[in-house]
């Protein structure tokens, strides 16, 4: 008696299953790189865009918070100065046994208060450039070598042209991070 074993493969069965999965495994290989490859891009250039936004954020709440007079150029590229030079002081004046008050608006300063922003060298990466308000650092992982930070001055003081006191922040990001193969370019401008 002769027992036949149908449950194998013939060698065509064997040779057509090779020929398909070299014609299909490349693709999926291919879309599955791609999409990983996509999926961190998206994810770089959300979070420089995150930065991007905090940092303007920053900037944006030190011209809101620091009470000052007029903004300058500090002299060097990408830095500016908001300048505190005045302040408000009361006079004390007494007649006739009634106290009076007397407001003096725009008595200059002995000490003037300036806050500057500029795109430096960061502290933790001589390689990169960072922006930093009175000295501080903002931290990120972007690199902002190729930004620019400019004054568009529409009105200065009497005394000085240089003392802007009203006028736009042009404020261009060009962030760069080590696994982007293009900077991410942004551009935002607020005025004061």
């Amino acid at each position: 008696m002769k027992i036949f074993d149908e449950r194998g493969a013939t060698l065509y069965e064997l040779l057509a299953v090779l020929v398909i999965s070299s014609i299909i495994l490349p693709i999926i290989y291919g879309v599955f790189t791609s999409g990983y490859k996509l999926y961190n891009k998206i994810g770089i250039e959300g979070q420089l865009r995150d930065d991007a936004d905090y940092t303007a954020t920053m900037i944006m709440n030190t011209f809101y918070s620091f009470p000052f007079d007029y903004v300058r150029e500090c002299g060097e590229k990408n830095c500016i100065e908001l300048v505190n030079s005045s302040s408000t002081s009361l006079t004390k004046q007494e007649k006739e046994q009634q106290t009076f008050y007397t407001i003096n608006q725009n008595t200059a300063n002995e000490d003037e208060q300036v806050i500057r922003i500029e795109i430096t060298d960061s502290e933790n990466d001589s390689s990169r450039k960072s922006i930093s308000i009175d000295s501080a650092e903002i931290t990120s992982a972007a690199d902002f070598s190729e930004s620019a930070l400019e004054i568009s001055c529409s009105e200065s003081t009497n005394k000085n042209e240089e003392e802007c006191t009203q006028g736009m922040i042009d404020l261009m990001l060009k962030l760069d991070h080590e696994r982007l193969e293009e900077k991410l370019e942004l551009n935002s401008k607020f005025g004061f």
